[in-house]
């Protein structure tokens, strides 16, 4: 098999994990157990987990700047997947990181944050996830907070009416970089998938800066959640957080 298929492939795999059943945040199927089942024992015996909590990071004034190309993305659909709720975009869409190209794959939600800055923790927070062709994957973080309205965020209130456990067929041109942050100062590290099958490594960008939702917003998004739906911190081990 060629080696870009079977990359595929393995990428594939990663991902189609979070619309498994046998896995949770609850019970036996909670986090805990993960790394009890099948092709996800590195979610126990890994070193590089993710969340964890963003403490004594490194300033390094020379991190890469994100170049962003997603231009007017479309969104193909949005799935209640009994997870989280995902928006998944067509293919195209893109970012330039550290001279890689990782393209937009989609984006979910965790409520409350899975990640915390010295121990605070927002109510909600945004995976943008992204794969290069050669299988590794970048992960965008951003937090949110209570405040005002997000009007860009309303283009995708279709997903308001969607059923539990649900998918909506969409073509919602959407520019994540809209959604972003205008501050694109970040922290970044070396971590993990923080659903199984937990697969190491994973860059992770998550920008200082949050971004506001009404308490309304926050609420509607978390009625496609499953209740707490945030992996515990894991621990940092040997890796060194860095900001600029």
């Amino acid at each position: 098999m060629k080696k870009s298929v079977l990359l595929s492939l393995i990428l594939a795999a990663n991902l189609a994990w979070a619309d498994g059943s046998h896995w949770g945040y609850d019970g036996d199927l909670s986090p805990e157990n993960w790394g009890t089942m099948e092709d996800a024992k590195t979610c126990s015996s890994g070193q590089k987990q993710s969340p964890i909590d963003i403490l004594n990071s490194v300033e390094d004034q020379k991190l890469p700047a994100i170049s962003f190309n997603y231009g007017a993305g479309h969104l193909t659909n949005i799935v209640d997947n009994g997870h989280s709720l995902q928006f998944n975009f067509q293919k195209g869409n893109h970012i330039t990181y550290n001279d890689k190209e990782y393209t937009l794959v989609q984006f979910h939600a965790h409520e409350d944050a899975e990640h915390t800055i010295e121990g605070v923790r927002y109510p909600l927070e945004l995976h943008f996830v992204h794969q290069a062709e050669d299988g590794s994957i970048l992960v965008i973080a951003v937090f949110v907070k209570e405040g005002a309205d997000n009007s860009y965020f309303e283009k995708l209130s279709a997903f308001k009416d969607l059923a539990k456990a649900g998918s909506l067929d969409t073509d919602i041109a959407f520019n994540p970089e809209e959604l972003y942050p205008t501050d694109k100062a970040y922290y970044t590290y070396s971590g993990s998938l923080t659903t199984p099958p937990c697969s190491e490594p994973v860059t992770w960008i998550l920008f200082k800066q949050p971004i506001t939702m009404s308490v309304a917003e926050i609420e509607d998004i978390a009625k496609h959640l499953p209740k707490h739906n945030n992996r515990p911190i894991q621990p940092l081990n040997d890796r060194v957080i860095s900001n600029n």
